[in-house]
């Protein structure tokens, strides 16, 4: 190995980790990878950028169009609303009907355009089949996964594994070389779905349901009792305000689902009005809001000259989370900061602004200013923490807290009275931290969790006037947790799941400002197996998610038409052109002649079809930029060069010898194996397309050393990178039904690596059948 060569590994390595971890972008990765190819000398600037010129990069980019045009069409719709009348509520039947007419969509379809199309179907057949919909929905991404295999352009991994047979020199692999060992695949796939992968199945009930009635849905996400009603009474000093104003959500930590006045129905806004005699339908914890609505408490504003003197042995500190501070990144609840440094935190500081409420789940940040209160004693500990910078010290590192001082005012019919101030949950429920209580004129501070509430206490906090001028009218609230009362309507809820190309993934429903963007509203959150109901508007959204939403059905019909959210019920989609179905048929069609007649290479034939299809009306230009999966399209054009650098400096002769040596003297059977293992364990954490650009330039040269021909190692490790099962992130289609199905990573692992096996097996066995050695 020369110096050159390790060089190369070195950073090939660090590319690999990076795509692994995702520490950053997978296709900025790419391109950072390529920019040290070129200053490497291991490329020459032409080279760098043929990637995005060549053949495989233009037939992905025409393939995502006439899949995209299938499906706007509605060809693909009427596809899957067919198999429920053909197949009934059998188990068996709709398991290999679902992925047999995935893996036809995925052989000319995008596999995760294929998946996408067919999840509002699985969602209404499950529960009409009185399946979980655990049982279906994989085994709807492995057949698309493995109808991907089945032509050349099913799948990434085959376009570049024939385009790395064409820029060495070698006759490249046509449309249907693919489709004898890919339709062996998809059968075992499917045999194998029925038999072993059908009892590995979890049958988990209570998973991210998809159906299009809402009881159940409910039911599902475990909403059924975090429903309940508030009543305003009829005097309420809440009526006239506005949503808004009242902060009932907040105070509450409750979201507000419709609001009832009379026989009508109103949909809460900020700007929305209250009145007397409303009723409130929520969605929260009413152990909680009950508790809240009892502690009977009184706001009285204090300024800092009539608070009593500071007791002795008490002091302030001002600190600064310092830049990569082992507390960054964690909250203070996390933390345990109070019982950890004993520090009372008043208010954390960033930027401009000073939050005072909701602290324990506040993240802290490098550059936060932290406000506290403790003994002088654990003040000075505190001081000589590593991950803390301190700016002050005394009851003067609180001075710009003076004017925001309040008091609660404990009366004797509370039921904080006789409570300790951990058992009470004051700053769970209400959100605010206790900074000490004034008792018969004298002020304690710092106090410790089992410190007695008594009646007529003053406890002592930070907040604005009318953040607790709220928390008091709270009290006059009524709860109920009445079935009738607390009902959703039937018809508008439904569950959505993070698209494709989603511009939400990676931004929060804040950021994205959702229900006044979309007047609808997010109820939970699935994730990774179980739903979520508290604080995920600040979540980042990931592929895979799913959302429970609730609102207006023309609501739900316009998120429906966008293109950021699938919406997972087939009563509510976006209205396809079914007049331009003919010419999506005739666009496909064409490719498939031009291709098999010879008369023109698969990106010409690809390109073209693509085009017409626009030029006919079955998509607009907009929605071809749209659909095209860019970021695939730039990681393959990145990553092609890779191939150059390996066979110049030698890395793809030394892989070769290697791997010659080592399984060589035991046969071909045994060199095609061990590429077509590598191969499948490196596409279970990468993408597939970088591990056959990896594997190709080994694969010549092995061939090379041992007088093989290069077909059958190829066609090994294409459909080998293709056939990722193995974890939710080994292929899209299998993260897109992750939150739709309920699945945990761990129920990949435990379906998916059998069937890995098999398909090792397989390929070894039979691509010599058709790929003579």
């Amino acid at each position: 190995m020369t110096l050159q060569i390790a060089a190369l590994f070195a950073l090939l390595g660090g590319m690999v980790y990076l795509f692994l971890t995702e520490k950053l972008p997978v296709d900025l990765t790419a391109f950072l990878g390529l920019v040290v190819l070129v200053f490497a000398g291991y490329v020459t600037p032409d080279e760098a950028f043929q990637g995005f010129a060549s053949s495989a990069v233009i037939t992905m980019l025409s393939v995502f169009i006439l899949g995209a045009a299938l499906l706007e069409t509605g060809v693909a719709d009427l596809i899957a609303a067919r198999i429920h009348r053909l197949v009934g509520n059998s188990e068996i039947r709709l398991m290999v009907t679902l992925m047999v007419v995935a893996g036809v969509l995925s052989a000319f379809m995008n596999n995760i355009a294929a998946t996408a199309v067919l999840m509002p179907a699985v969602a209404t057949l499950a529960p009409r089949a009185g399946l979980a919909p655990s049982r279906l929905f994989m085994p709807l991404a492995f057949g698309a996964i493995l109808g991907g295999t089945t032509t050349l352009v099913g799948t990434p991994p085959n376009i570049l594994a024939a385009q790395m047979l064409t820029d060495r020199g070698l006759e490249p692999f046509t449309l249907f070389d693919f489709t004898p060992l890919g339709v062996a695949i998809l059968l075992l796939g499917v045999i194998y779905m029925l038999t072993i992968g059908r009892k590995l199945l979890p049958n988990r009930e209570k998973s991210g349901l998809a159906t299009p009635r809402s009881d159940d849905l409910a039911k599902v996400y475990q909403l059924e009792e975090r429903i309940f009603s508030l009543q305003l009474p009829k005097d309420s000093p809440l009526d006239g305000r506005t949503l808004a104003e009242t902060r009932i959500g907040n105070m509450l930590g409750l979201k507000v689902v419709s609001i009832r006045r009379g026989g009508q129905r109103l949909e809460p806004q900020g700007g929305t009005e209250l009145r007397g005699g409303d009723v409130l339908v929520v969605d929260g914890e009413a152990d909680r809001v009950g508790e809240l609505l009892k502690m009977q408490v009184g706001v009285q504003p204090i300024a800092a000259r009539q608070l009593p003197d500071f007791p002795a042995g008490v002091g302030g500190v001002r600190a600064v989370v310092k830049p990569g501070a082992e507390v960054a990144g964690k909250t203070l609840g996390e933390l345990g900061f109070r019982k950890r440094f004993g520090i009372a935190v008043a208010a954390v500081g960033r930027g401009d602004q000073l939050f005072r409420d909701r602290l324990a789940g506040r993240t802290l940040q490098p550059g936060d200013q932290i406000l506290g209160l403790g003994s002088e004693k654990r003040l000075m500990r505190f001081v000589e923490e590593p991950d803390f910078e301190i700016v002050d010290t005394g009851i003067g590192a609180l001075r710009e807290l003076q004017d925001e001082l309040c008091v609660l005012r404990v009366s004797e019919a509370s039921d904080l009275v006789g409570s300790t101030l951990g058992r009470s949950r004051l700053g769970e429920l209400v959100g605010l931290t206790v900074l000490g209580v004034i008792r018969d004129d004298q002020m304690r501070l710092a106090l410790p969790a089992d410190e007695i509430i008594n009646a007529g206490d003053r406890l002592l906090l930070t907040a604005d006037d009318a953040q607790l001028d709220a928390l008091a009218d709270m009290g006059r609230l009524e709860l109920s947790t009445g079935a009738e009362e607390s009902t959703l309507e039937n018809d508008t809820m439904v569950e959505v799941a993070i698209a494709p190309r989603s511009k939400a993934e990676g931004r929060t429903l804040r950021d994205l400002d959702f229900r006044s963007r979309y007047g609808l509203l997010a109820l939970a959150l699935w994730r990774e197996g179980k739903p979520l109901h508290a604080d995920f508007a600040e979540m980042a959204l990931r592929f895979g998610d799913a959302l429970l939403l609730y609102g207006p059905s023309e609501k739900i019909r316009l998120l429906a038409s966008e293109t950021d959210f699938l919406v997972l019920s087939q009563a509510v989609q976006a209205p396809r052109r079914n007049k331009k179905a003919p010419f999506a048929l005739a666009g496909l069609v064409l490719m498939i002649t031009l291709v098999a007649t010879g008369y023109q290479p698969i990106h010409v034939a690809a390109f073209t079809s693509a085009s017409l299809v626009i030029l006919a009306g079955a998509l607009t230009m907009q929605e071809a930029y749209r659909v095209i999966e860019w970021r695939a399209i730039f990681l393959v054009a990145a990553v092609l060069p890779v191939g150059f650098a390996m066979e110049r400096t030698g890395a793809a002769n030394f892989l070769a010898d290697t791997v010659a040596a080592t399984a060589g003297p035991l046969g071909p059977y045994f060199v095609l194996g061990a590429l077509i293992g590598l191969a499948s364990l490196l596409s279970q954490g990468l993408d597939g397309a970088p591990a056959v650009v990896l594997l190709a330039p080994v694969v010549i040269q092995m061939a090379e050393r041992l007088d093989l021909s290069p077909y059958p190692l190829m066609m090994g490790v294409s459909l080998a990178a293709s056939a990722a099962f193995m974890t939710p992130f080994s292929h899209k289609a299998n993260l897109l039904v992750m939150g739709a199905g309920g699945y945990k990573s761990s129920d990949y692992l435990r379906v998916g690596t059998p069937l890995t096996i098999m398909i090792f097996i397989l390929l070894t066995w039979l691509v010599p059948v058709f790929f003579p050695f």
